[in-house]
């Protein structure tokens, strides 16, 4: 008994001799299509980014972020500051001294001075105007002007004699006495029979005046009388033993 098997009216094209289902056919064109697509949306992507997309600035202190987390814009570090100086403890410097005012500056140097010549003799101030020293004498002192103090004295006399053709001004001329080891100033009393030197002396004439110091009686083995004739002329020293 023959047996019937059923009949496939499925039936489709052939390819390469071979007989296949129209469904599977289709199935296997639609994928090819597929295939392609993805392969042309891959490239166009790629072309984009490399053409118009957004530039990312990778930066260079770290790795580029992966793809799956947002890039975040890296913060630049400013530039420090230049140091400011900061001003370091000094030790300040003495004080100038002050300058020396005018008055300090206008004070004169001591004036020059002859070498001592004896009590008994006489010195030239300046050529022609000759000083002498007369008996020196010890007297009591009378004390009448302020700050004087009266006690034994010496009073004695100074001659000057004018050998020039003129006049000479006695008005500027000082006589000072000095006593004892360390020379120490005596004290002039007015009174007591002392007379001032003229205003001033003729030519060839001869005048004098008479002082008196208060000298003690133990301090006169070394007496010294300077006559100050004129400033900036070298003072005239006489020097010696005085009586007691």
């Amino acid at each position: 008994m023959a047996v019937r098997h059923p009949v496939d009216n499925n039936t489709g094209p052939t390819v390469g001799g071979n007989s296949i289902p129209r469904r599977r056919f289709w199935w296997i064109v639609a994928a090819a299509a597929l295939a392609v697509l993805i392969v042309v949306l891959v490239v166009a992507s790629v072309a984009a980014s490399n053409s118009g997309g957004p530039n990312t600035v990778a930066s260079d202190n770290g790795p580029a972020p992966s793809s799956g987390t947002m890039a975040t814009p890296t913060a630049v570090p400013s530039p420090d500051p230049s140091p400011t100086a900061v001003p370091t403890a000094t030790t300040p410097a003495p004080p100038a001294p002050p300058e020396p005012t005018e008055a300090a500056a206008a004070v004169p140097a001591p004036p020059a001075e002859q070498a001592p010549v004896p009590l008994t003799d006489s010195a030239a101030a300046v050529p022609g105007v000759v000083f002498s020293i007369g008996a020196l004498e010890a007297v009591d002192g009378v004390a009448r002007g302020p700050g004087e103090v009266g006690g034994p004295s010496l009073r004695f006399a100074v001659t000057v004699r004018n050998d020039t053709a003129d006049a000479v001004s006695l008005t500027s001329t000082v006589v000072n006495l000095f006593f004892g080891a360390e020379q120490s100033p005596a004290t002039e009393l007015t009174a007591s029979g002392g007379a001032p030197f003229p205003e001033s002396v003729a030519a060839g004439a001869t005048q004098q005046g008479v002082f008196v110091f208060a000298v003690p009686n133990d301090q006169r083995d070394q007496v010294r009388i300077a006559v100050d004739y004129s400033a900036g002329v070298p003072i005239v020293l006489f020097e010696g033993a005085a009586p007691r």
